[in-house]
């Protein structure tokens, strides 16, 4: 079964990659930050607020030597080369930097999901600053495997929020204890809204609920979709 094929071909891409992500959310009208605790090793997030220019360097400015932030293109079905970040005790030089070693151009929006190396130490914690994402959004779900995550910093079902699902539609997540993939998901589509939805490998109805900053994988087998949310904080 292609579906099949290409789960286990997005799994065997990340083997021995774990991640593990608590959140504490504190907001005042529609400017806040979120703190994440990541595990050492690969911790599966997103960033969830807008900051000044979304650029890493400003909504990750410190992290410990050696991290990486790691990408997924979308287009080419292809982790993008790593972002490493460089702790010299310079604040001028420390920061963000591509595989040529030039300042990080890396722009990651709200409502994607992407991979962040921590060397260590276990359980460190970064801080997103920013403003709560509002107003008519859009986040859309190429086909085939994306790296994605809710656009707006709100931990409730996706599918209670617009997550437009399809028929042999899967959802990757993490298992933070293992630090491995949890089952996937699959979108059940029979033209019955009191039926359709994700299920388990034992077919039992489960909704998808990931945290505050938490990334996931999608498989859309296609077309493109649009998940639109309009939110409001007031």
């Amino acid at each position: 079964m292609r579906t099949k094929t290409l789960l286990l071909a997005a799994a065997a891409l990340a083997v021995g990659i774990g991640a593990s992500v608590a959140q504490t959310v504190y907001s005042v009208n529609a400017v806040g930050y979120v703190n994440l605790t990541l595990k050492t090793g690969y911790n599966l997030i997103a960033n969830p607020l807008n900051g000044t220019n979304n650029n890493i360097n400003t909504t990750i400015p410190v992290a410990p030597g050696d991290s990486l932030v790691i990408r997924w293109n979308p287009a080419s079905q292809s982790f993008l080369a790593a972002e490493t970040y460089f702790d010299v005790s310079d604040p001028a030089v420390n920061g963000w930097y591509d595989g040529a070693l030039n300042r990080s151009a890396a722009v990651i929006n709200p409502g994607e999901g992407f991979f962040l190396y921590i060397p260590g130490p276990n359980n460190y914690v970064i801080t997103f600053v920013g403003e709560v994402p509002q107003g008519n959004l859009t986040n859309a779900i190429p086909p085939n495997y994306s790296f994605k995550s809710s656009i707006v910093p709100q931990s409730v079902p996706i599918e209670n929020v617009g997550f437009p699902g399809r028929g042999d539609m899967l959802y990757i997540d993490w298992n933070a204890v293992s630090q491995s993939y949890l089952a996937a998901l699959t979108y059940f589509d029979v033209g019955d809204p009191a039926v359709n939805g994700f299920y388990d490998g034992a077919l039992n109805r489960v909704f998808p609920t990931p945290a505050v900053g938490q990334g996931f994988i999608i498989f859309n087998p296609g077309p493109a979709l649009s998940w639109g949310r309009t939110f409001s904080v007031n």
